[in-house]
């Protein structure tokens, strides 16, 4: 089975085609061609009020073909699809993939591209005068141009049909859903087992008190001891 990549600037040889890290791994490495591009809202100095995602191209443009395969019965043609998959190198940046795994369908002829979601931490956040928050993407967290982003797996596609009947058929499990497999965890005491109601109240008033500082207060404390304001 052939997978076609379209000639153009990046591509002009096999040496650049996307390859896998080691003989028996499974991924097609690849590489990016273009720098970040920011899509959000900013405000007038620059900085970001939200950010929608951070975009790479890769340049790269697939057309999956068929697989025939011949038997004693005559032949079949098997179609393909491929995943774009992050790599685990993703763990070292603010970025997570948007759509967690990326589908290239068969009949897609455009460029691959990919599309991150960016995650904000506490030192990216600024207090602005107006009491807003604005948001500095740090760049050291972000891939650059020339980077391996993803990898690709070509899988096989399963031509089903979808039919509507009146009754499913019954298994044990049934319709039980989200953590329904889950062994029972044996629960230890409250701490509070054994405590008198005045000694209760005392203590949520305890909490209540270390909790009052608002996420912004703790932020402008913050920016007042790095920047002495």
């Amino acid at each position: 089975m052939k997978i076609q990549v379209l000639k153009n600037e990046t591509y002009q040889s096999t040496d650049n085609l996307p390859k896998k890290g080691t003989d028996r791994a499974t991924g097609f490495d690849v590489v990016v061609t273009s720098a970040s591009e920011i899509v959000g809202e900013l405000y007038e100095n620059g900085s970001y009020k939200r950010i929608d995602y951070i975009q790479y191209k890769t340049n790269l443009k697939l057309a999956v073909q068929k697989d025939r395969q011949f038997s004693n019965f005559g032949y079949t043609d098997l179609d393909y699809d491929i995943l774009a998959f992050p790599r685990s190198s993703v763990s070292k940046y603010n970025l997570v993939l948007a759509n967690c795994i990326g589908l290239i369908d068969a009949d897609y002829r455009g460029e691959v591209l990919l599309r991150f979601k960016y995650i904000w931490q506490p030192e990216d956040y600024r207090i602005r005068t107006d009491n807003l928050l604005e948001g500095h993407v740090n760049f050291t967290k972000l891939y650059n141009k020339g980077d391996k982003v993803c990898q690709l797996k070509v899988t096989k596609v399963e031509n089903v049909e979808f039919v509507l009947v009146d009754e499913l058929d019954s298994t044990n499990r049934g319709d039980g859903g989200f953590g329904s497999t889950d062994t029972p965890k044996l629960v230890a005491p409250p701490q509070s087992a054994g405590k008198s109601i005045e000694d209760l109240i005392k203590q949520k008033e305890i909490t209540f008190q270390a909790n009052t500082l608002k996420y912004s207060e703790m932020i402008k404390e913050r920016d007042n001891k790095i920047f002495g304001n």
